[in-house]
């Protein structure tokens, strides 16, 4: 008969049982290492989402306030009075030409030529000869 303690002393120093035990070790740390890496992954996902949340939270907001001004009686008058071109009972609108720039015949007023003191208002078909021509 054989005696318990040399069969488990054979069973504990067989190849079989090592190789089996080492099959097992390599097989569960391979899964906990790549369930590590998806845990990290997925924290960097979250922090990634929870930065665009709060982006997109401040940009929900001003869109809200953007609305409430859309709302007010302001808005309309100002679009009323850009789009529609409508003015206040008893408002006047005065249009301030552009200055002219350097080089440009069509905005050179007619008193830009000057002879001494007086001014002498040119015809407009004086201006363009003089546009032309260079005549003056």
């Amino acid at each position: 008969m054989v005696s318990s303690s040399s069969f488990g002393r054979r069973l504990l120093g067989s190849k079989i049982l090592f190789l089996v035990s080492l099959f097992i070790l390599i097989f569960f740390s391979v899964n906990l290492t790549r369930e590590i890496i998806n845990r990290r992954d997925l924290e960097k996902d979250i922090k990634k989402l929870e930065e665009e949340m709060g982006g997109l939270a401040a940009r929900n907001q001003e869109l809200g306030g953007l609305i409430e001004y859309f709302k007010t009686m302001d808005f309309v008058e100002e679009e009323a009075r850009t789009k529609l071109n409508l003015r206040k009972p008893g408002e006047q609108i005065i249009i301030v030409p552009p200055e002219p720039l350097a080089g440009e015949p069509f905005l050179v007023s007619p008193l830009a030529s000057l002879s001494g003191s007086e001014a002498k208002p040119s015809s407009n078909w004086e201006r363009w000869l003089n546009y032309f021509f260079k005549i003056n």
